[in-house]
């Protein structure tokens, strides 16, 4: 028996532009040699309304067939509102990969739809999250931040946690750390850590983020310096702001042990923040003769007097 809901159309009767369709598309391509061989295996979904077929699912499939000539079999289904249709367009597409961009995208036309109350319980099931998870807080927070930001995350150059941060902060201090991401990609460690060390020097201070990094030392990467290299002084910079005692010690230490590991592959590390007075010294190799060069370089750097000064740093602080 056939099915009354299912009928054939031309690509061109099918409006493939909905608001609803957060998933990007497909590449068509990939279908053309399935539509040749078998022909359309399953019908795309779409709604009629007010004259118009509006798709709700399957645009891959009405690209192809519209590069093929072919017609489209169409299984129309039920959906009142924009709202109801992304439901059934995302539970459609409950298969395919969830990046940040679909996740942004859907959090975006739901949250301009729904009530706050109503988000979690709604867009959470469609998103593999739960509705009380850390990462939906997180989107609930992003969705007050600037369009800005959505740009950066899209293109991967900030993470969502960041958004920890960045909800605390005012507009103005939010619109100031803008240029640290446009060119620049961070880690989530990175970028959790940057920005809640400028936020609590911030704090302690009585000074705006903004004023903090007016400073030469938070000044732009330049040509000759790699991305890797400009986050790691942005970083280095915050984190000096917020623990200055700390950075003095860690100086006074890479000092010392630049002096002391000079022309060896040894490396000395403080256990914990100085505070025990304790080291931890390493080294690799991966043949008995590297082995026994690094013994003899232990036996020679052991001898140094720098290290009674090394084992003394932050028991006065």
């Amino acid at each position: 028996m056939s099915n009354p809901n299912v009928c054939s159309l031309s690509p061109a009767e099918i409006d493939c532009s909905g608001p609803w369709l957060l998933h990007p598309l497909s590449p068509a391509e990939k279908l053309i040699p399935s539509l040749k061989q078998h022909g359309q295996l399953v019908p795309v979904l779409a709604v009629e309304e007010s004259g118009k077929n509006l798709l709700i699912a399957g645009r891959a499939r009405v690209a192809a067939a519209a590069k093929l000539g072919m017609d489209v079999l169409v299984r129309y289904i039920d959906a009142a509102d924009d709202t109801s249709k992304a439901v059934l367009h995302l539970e459609e597409n409950g298969a395919r990969l969830v990046d940040e961009n679909v996740k942004l995208a859907t959090m975006r036309f739901f949250a301009a739809r729904l009530d706050g109350a109503d988000l979690p319980k709604t867009v959470a099931p469609l998103l593999g999250m739960k509705p009380k998870s850390r990462d939906m807080k997180f989107w609930l927070d992003w969705m007050e931040l600037e369009p800005e930001y959505d740009e950066l995350l899209g293109l991967g150059h900030i993470p969502l946690a960041a958004v920890g941060v960045l909800s605390k902060l005012d507009e103005t201090d939010r619109a100031s750390l803008v240029r640290f991401f446009e060119k620049l990609s961070w880690s989530r460690s990175n970028a959790v850590n940057f920005l809640t060390w400028l936020y609590e020097t911030s704090r302690r201070e009585n000074k705006s983020v903004t004023e903090l990094i007016s400073t030469p030392v938070f000044a732009a990467a330049g040509e000759s310096e790699s991305p890797k290299d400009a986050v790691s002084r942005f970083c280095k910079a915050a984190k000096e702001l917020r623990y200055p005692q700390l950075s003095e010690l860690e100086k006074t230490h890479n000092k010392i042990v630049s002096e002391i590991c000079a022309g060896t592959k040894w490396r000395v590390e403080p256990v914990g923040s100085f505070e025990t007075g304790e080291v931890m010294i390493q080294t690799r190799f991966k043949s008995r003769e590297m082995m026994e060069k690094a013994m003899d370089d232990l036996e020679s750097i052991a001898k140094f007097s720098g290290w009674e000064e090394l084992f003394e740093l932050g028991r006065d602080k």
